[in-house]
C-alpha cells in the first residue's frame, strides 16, 4: 500500500526506532531511513525529498519541535514541506497543540500501534483504505 514511499524516523531510543522501522516495513512502505536526532534528520531532508516524517518530540541535542521548526524554514530543502507526525509518549493537550501550532501533520502516542500508523499514514499520504477503489 506504501511501496512507492519515502519515511524518515527520527527518534533518539534506538528501540523505539527499531520498533518504529519495523512497523513501516511491515506496512510495505518503500524506503525507510532513519535519523538519531533533530540535527542529523535536517542533514538527511537536505538531501531527500521524503514523503512523510515520523519524528520524536524529546530528543536532545534538537527535539523534535525544534527540528521541525528548522524544516518549516528551510525553503530549499527537498523535504520542507513534507507532513511530520509528532511521536510522544505523552498525550498532553499543551504537547499535541504545540505540535500542531509548529505545523504537524498529526501526533500518535507511543508506544505505536501497527493500526494507528497505517491509518495516520492513510491520512496524510492520501493513500486508499485497503478495500477501497
Amino acid at each position: 500500500m506504501f511501496e512507492t514511499h519515502s519515511i524518515l524516523v527520527v527518534e533518539d531510543e534506538i528501540i523505539a526506532r527499531s520498533v518504529t522501522v519495523r512497523l513501516l516495513r511491515q506496512l510495505g512502505v518503500g524506503t525507510v531511513m532513519e535519523a538519531a536526532d533533530g540535527a542529523e534528520a535536517l542533514a538527511r531532508c537536505d538531501r531527500v525529498a521524503f514523503d512523510a516524517i515520523l519524528c520524536d518530540v524529546e530528543m536532545e541535542p534538537l527535539d523534535g519541535l525544534g527540528f521541525l521548526s528548522a524544516l518549516r524554514t528551510r525553503s530549499s530543502t527537498p523535504s520542507a514541506e513534507t507532513p511530520v507526525v509528532m511521536l510522544t509518549k505523552h498525550n498532553e493537550s499543551d504537547i499535541v497543540l504545540a505540535a500542531l501550532h509548529a505545523g504537524a501533520a498529526g501526533y500518535l502516542v507511543k508506544p505505536v500501534t501497527p493500526a494507528s500508523l497505517a491509518d495516520r499514514l492513510t491520512r496524510i499520504l492520501g493513500e486508499p483504505s485497503p478495500g477501497e477503489p
